[in-house]
C-alpha cells in the first residue's frame, strides 16, 4: 500500500467517479481520463519495483530448525493466509528440491503440560532481541514454540522456546472419517479451516464450506495418463465437483486447463469409477455414463454436461466445437436421444 498511496486513498474513488460523470456529460474525453490514470499508475509501478524505496521485500527468514527431510533447515515464510515454515531447499533442483512445509498453530491455543497455571504467562509476548518489537508466537510441535518478530519479514528476529505444550481442549465439531472411521476435527491450515482425520496413518481431509458445513464427499480423481491435454504438456484427471464431472490437467495449479469430457473418453472406466467412488454412499454413482452413446444419430461426438437445476448429467453433441441440437438423458435405466426443433 505504501507504493500506491494515491490509488489507495479514500478520495481516489470519489475523484475518479467525478471524472466519469464529466465523461458522461461530455465535459471530458474518456481517453484522456484513462490516460491520466494509467500514467500515474505506471509511475507507481516503476517506483514500487525500485530496490530503494520500492515495495517491501518478502524474503524468507533462515532458522536453525531442521526440516523433516533431514537434509536442510527450515525458513520462515509469509503468505496471504499467514506464517508457515518451509524447507530451505524449495528452490533447489533435482533430488535436492524439497517442498516440505509445516503449519504453525497460534500460540494462543497452547497450554503448558508442566504447569497449567502458567497458561496465562504463555500468552505474554516476548520482545524481539534485534528490534525490541513484540513477538508473535506459534507452536511447531508439542516440544517447541516459535517466537517471530512482529516486524517480520522486515526484521529476521526469532527465538525457539523448548518445553512441553499441548493444544487446548477441543470443543468444536467432529465428523466420522469417511476413509478409516476415526474422528475428524476442525483444523486450520495455510488455506483456511478444514476437517482433518486424527488417525496419523490416514490423513484424510474435508474442506469446510462458507456455510460452516463440511463439503460433501466427491469422487476421487481418476488419472488418465493416455489422455493428453489440448493446451499444455500434461495429461488429464477425471474429477468430480459441485458442477459435475470434468477433465483437469494433472499438474494443477501449474496447468489450469479444464474441459468437459467426451463420452468416448470415459467409456471404458467402469471399474475406475467404482473404485474412485468407494467412499460414497452410492459407489455406482457415475457408472451409468459409461453406457451412454458416444455419438448422436448424425455422427457427432457426445460431450457430458451437467444440469445444476436438475442435479443430473446429460449429453450434448458438438460439431466443430459448437453444440448441435442433439441431446440425450438417462431415463428409466436407458438413454433417450432427442433432436431439438
Amino acid at each position: 500500500m505504501d507504493s500506491f498511496t494515491d490509488i489507495m486513498d479514500y478520495d481516489f474513488t470519489a475523484t475518479f467517479e467525478d471524472s466519469l460523470d464529466k465523461v458522461a456529460n461530455g465535459d471530458l474525453e474518456w481517453k484522456n481520463v484513462l490516460n491520466d490514470f494509467y500514467d500515474a499508475f505506471q509511475n507507481d509501478l516503476i517506483s514500487a519495483s525500485q530496490d530503494d524505496g520500492g515495495m517491501k521485500s518478502n524474503q524468507p527468514i533462515s532458522t536453525n530448525i531442521t526440516c523433516p527431510c533431514g537434509k536442510k533447515t527450515m525458513v520462515i515464510r509469509n503468505s496471504s493466509s499467514g506464517v508457515f515454515l518451509g524447507c530451505s531447499g524449495y528452490n533447489d533442483e533435482g533430488d535436492e528440491k524439497c517442498k516440505t512445509t509445516v503449519n504453525l498453530i497460534s500460540g494462543d491455543e497452547a497450554v503448558s503440560v508442566d504447569d497449567a497455571e502458567e497458561a496465562s504467562n504463555l500468552l505474554i509476548k516476548r520482545r524481539c532481541p534485534k528490534c525490541s518489537t513484540s513477538m508473535d508466537n506459534f507452536l511447531i510441535d508439542e516440544n517447541r514454540k516459535l517466537h517471530i518478530c512482529g516486524n517480520n519479514p522486515d526484521c529476521d528476529g526469532y527465538e525457539v522456546e523448548d518445553g512441553q505444550f499441548k493444544i487446548k481442549g477441543y470443543d468444536g465439531p467432529v465428523l466420522e472419517c469417511h476413509k478409516c472411521g476415526s474422528e475428524m476435527q476442525l483444523k486450520t491450515g495455510r488455506f483456511g479451516k478444514y476437517f482433518g482425520c486424527l488417525n496419523d496413518n490416514c490423513g484424510a481431509t474435508r474442506q469446510l464450506q462458507r456455510n460452516g458445513e463440511p463439503k460433501p464427499l466427491a469422487m476421487e480423481p481418476i488419472p488418465l495418463p493416455d489422455l493428453q491435454c489440448l493446451k499444455c504438456d500434461d495429461h488429464y484427471l477425471l474429477r468430480d465437483s459441485m458442477k459435475g464431472l470434468f477433465l483437469a490437467a494433472s499438474k494443477f495449479p501449474k496447468n489450469r486447463e479444464t474441459r468437459a469430457p467426451k463420452v468416448s473418453e470415459i467409456k471404458n472406466l467402469s471399474n475406475e469409477l467404482v473404485e474412485a467412488c468407494r467412499y460414497l454412499e452410492d459407489k455406482n454413482k457415475h457408472v451409468y455414463l459409461t453406457s451412454a452413446p458416444t455419438h448422436d444419430k448424425d455422427g457427432n461426438p457426445y460431450v457430458i454436461r451437467y444440469n445444476k437445476t436438475e442435479d443430473m448429467h446429460y449429453l450434448a453433441s458438438e460439431k466443430d466445437g459448437k453444440k448441435t441440437k442433439w441431446t440425450a438423458v438417462y431415463v428409466d435405466d436407458s438413454w433417450k436421444q432427442n433432436l431439438k426443433d
